[in-house]
């Protein structure tokens, strides 16, 4: 018998990327496949996180207490890092975070930045792997469990939530694993702060390679079966952005998605790329922009944000945007990748003379979206 092959998010098991990860996409692929391919690329270890937990969890909670305008940001930003470098109570910490979020959601790239850099994810101090029960073993299983938790300052998990179910007594291993651990807890600027965590276990046997067809078959019933966990949506997503963009369950996949993890950069970055190419500007620009502070790094982000920015009127930021795009292209990426880039920057630089807006576009109107379906039956392995 082969032995039963367990992965865990990488907080779990301090597990690496593989190297094959940063690999350049061939093409034709789909803007959505080129963008978390760019994400590899830039930066392999995150991705891989980001990707086994469905992109759910911000860095830490991130809806703001107050609305801060512009004029404010600045003002906000100070305040909070002034708290920050020094002595600071865990409710002025936490006040603190909300204040940076208040202050990027103010479109103030310092405290975007400043949120980005201070950030430190929590690391696994002590504990046990998920140990495989019998009948899994003999089952042969191929299973996924997802769990949803408070990780606290203590570097204890608190409040578990199973929201994708594994069979043969998986996702009880994993419950048991998580409550016997203990974790360096996440740090702002040397801060431990409380954050929003998702854990996932994955069960296969090494030899088990899944056709295009079997993969995404699994992950239809996965979202079907369990329509709350962002990873059952994210691995939906990624398949029909790899294989069949053009499938109309890709923007479903991908708005429910962001339903259930509306900080994910990927899927808010994907969405708006449809509603703009739709002609849906309004519905794109705060998903933009929300992306657009996450991963300012990634081209494909500013691609999106200077598109939706363009058709919105807001010439000097797509021209902006669309050089940040540009330049931070690899060299090594796809030529014919380069001149779409390129092409687009020389457009909205023709029709985008410096301090003269682009002309108002009219929106498309916004299309139905269908519910998912519930599956009643009981899951095998």
């Amino acid at each position: 018998m082969r032995p039963l092959h367990v992965v865990l998010c990488s907080l779990l098991l301090g597990a690496t990327a593989c190297g094959h990860s940063s690999r350049v996409p061939s093409l034709p692929a789909s803007h959505g496949h080129l963008s978390r391919a760019m994400a590899r690329y830039l930066d392999p270890m995150v991705e891989h996180e980001e990707a086994f937990r469905g992109g759910a969890g911000p860095l830490y909670d991130s809806a703001p207490t107050v609305v801060v305008e512009p004029a404010q940001a600045r003002a906000i930003f100070a305040e909070a890092v002034q708290v920050l470098s020094g002595t600071a109570t865990e409710e002025q910490v936490k006040q603190a975070a909300q204040d940076l979020s208040a202050a990027c959601d103010a479109e103030l790239e310092e405290a975007c930045t400043y949120q980005r850099e201070q950030y430190q994810r929590p690391t696994k101090l002590e504990g046990k792997p998920p140990e495989m029960t019998r009948e899994a073993l003999l089952r042969r299983a191929m299973a996924v469990a997802v769990v949803s938790c408070r990780l606290g300052t203590d570097g204890i998990v608190r409040d578990l939530q199973v929201l994708e179910a594994a069979p043969y007594g998986l996702t009880e291993a994993l419950l048991t694993a998580l409550r016997g651990a203990k974790y360096q807890p996440a740090m702002l600027a040397g801060h431990p702060i409380e954050i929003p965590y998702t854990f996932q276990l994955n069960a296969t046997f090494s030899h088990v390679d899944l056709t295009s067809h079997q993969e995404l078959e699994w992950a239809r019933a996965r979202a079907r079966n369990f329509p709350a966990s962002p990873s059952a949506w994210a691995h939906l997503a990624r398949v029909l952005a790899r294989d069949l963009p053009d499938d109309p369950w890709y923007a479903n996949a991908l708005r429910y998605l962001n339903l259930t993890s509306p900080t994910y950069w990927w899927a808010a970055t994907e969405l708006a790329w449809l509603h703009a190419k739709a002609g849906r500007y309004a519905e794109a620009e705060p998903l933009a922009r929300m992306a657009r502070r996450s991963k300012p790094q990634n081209p494909y982000v500013l691609e999106t944000a200077a598109l939706v920015a363009f058709h919105r009127g807001q010439c000097k930021r797509a021209v902006l945007d669309q050089q940040r795009a540009v330049a931070k292209l690899p060299a090594e990426w796809p030529q014919e990748e380069q001149a779409r880039f390129k092409s687009a920057l020389a457009e909205y630089q023709r029709q985008c003379p410096p301090d003269t807006p682009a002309p108002a576009i009219p929106q498309a109107p916004a299309a139905p979206e269908p519910a998912p379906q519930q599956d009643t039956s009981t899951q095998g392995s």
